[in-house]
């Protein structure tokens, strides 16, 4: 960023702390397994912060308010706690990136269009199936490409890449047209959507199903690709619109001030409350949450470690909305969590 300290992420939705029943941040990770995630997420930090390094217009220091590295570590580790260091450091690598880019294509990074957006992520499709990056340069959207580039380097690495690529390139473009379509309700475009309307859109923003697309191909223990993913994508739908909706209640404030389509903000727009829109989606919250336990548990034997690591990751996260952003928790931050659990 070019101002990590940027006031948009000192923003905070002190409306949603009243609303929410607030909860610790790791209350989403069960407590015999908390000191091992936060001593992963903080071994893997010194990999993804030199892996970022290079790219600092983009990617702020891990002990900026800015900086998603750390929350990025732990969240990996909570989804994965067993998993080797490098991993969690390669998962912790790619949802900084993508929260990189997705700043880009909120147009806090930089400014940009609808054709912007989608351009983007048909570039990033591109150099994940081997295309070169075009040149170098300092704006953070060319940052965005060059780290992705080097990330896309150590995929290929893992066994089940070329397995799951297909499907993280769909998963791409997909998102790469969602965005598209959000960022032109959110500059005036076409009207807002409805609830029902703006649900199915804002779960592919949301990069659940991009992000999972590349954890299968690194997690799964003997890659099976297309058929592995048709069992898990309507789990990994409920999943991203379980998350989707936990980060509108916990970002709406922030949002009303972009001027961006947000679950909370929709339902203000048909005459409610902000207190009854958040209860009205909290309460969709819980429902989604059962209907996402209901489809866990039915998942085949062999995908029970992807079964696991999902009800983790929709449990992690949405637990943390609950009690915070994703942002201002720095490294030093990180530290002090697991020196305080070592105690």
């Amino acid at each position: 960023m070019n101002n990590p300290a940027s006031a948009y992420f000192n923003i905070r939705n002190h409306l949603a702390d009243e609303l929410l029943e607030r909860s610790h941040q790791l209350a989403g990770v069960p407590e015999q397994d908390r000191g091992a995630v936060l001593e992963a997420a903080l071994d893997s930090v010194p990999d993804v912060r030199d892996f970022l390094r290079p790219y600092p217009a983009l990617f702020a220091d891990g002990d900026s308010s800015a900086s998603r590295l750390a929350f990025s570590c732990l969240a990996a580790a909570a989804t994965f706690p067993r998993a080797p260091r490098r991993r969690i450091a390669d998962l912790g690598a790619l949802s900084t990136i993508l929260f990189g880019v997705d700043d880009i294509t909120d147009r806090v990074a930089q400014d940009g269009t609808d054709q912007d957006a989608g351009e983007l992520f048909r570039e990033l499709s591109s150099v994940l199936s081997g295309a070169p990056p075009e040149g170098g340069g300092t704006r953070p959207v060319e940052q965005a490409v060059h780290a992705w580039h080097a990330w896309c380097e150590r995929f290929r690495t893992y066994e089940g890449a070329a397995a799951y690529l297909p499907e993280l390139a769909r998963q791409l473009e997909r998102t790469g047209e969602a965005m598209a379509r959000e960022h032109v309700w959110a500059t005036g475009g076409r009207p807002w959507p409805s609830y029902e309307e703006y649900l199915p859109n804002a779960l592919v923003t949301f990069l659940y199903h991009t992000w999972w697309s590349a954890a299968l191909a690194m997690c799964d223990p003997e890659p099976a690709g297309t058929g592995a993913w048709r069992a898990l994508e309507p789990v990994t739908d409920l999943g991203a619109a379980c998350l989707r909706l936990a980060n509108d209640v916990r970002t709406f404030e922030r949002e009303r001030g972009e001027g961006k389509p947000n679950a909370v903000l929709i339902l203000e727009r048909t005459g409610m409350s902000t207190e009854a829109a958040v209860e009205r989606v909290s309460a969709h919250i819980r429902e989604l949450n059962a209907e996402f336990a209901a489809a866990i548990a039915g998942l085949p034997a062999e995908l029970a470690w992807a079964a696991d690591g999902q009800y983790r990751c929709v449990t992690f996260s949405g637990g943390w909305y609950m009690a915070r952003d994703t942002h201002a928790y720095t490294v030093r931050d990180l530290a002090a969590d697991a020196e305080a659990h070592r105690r």
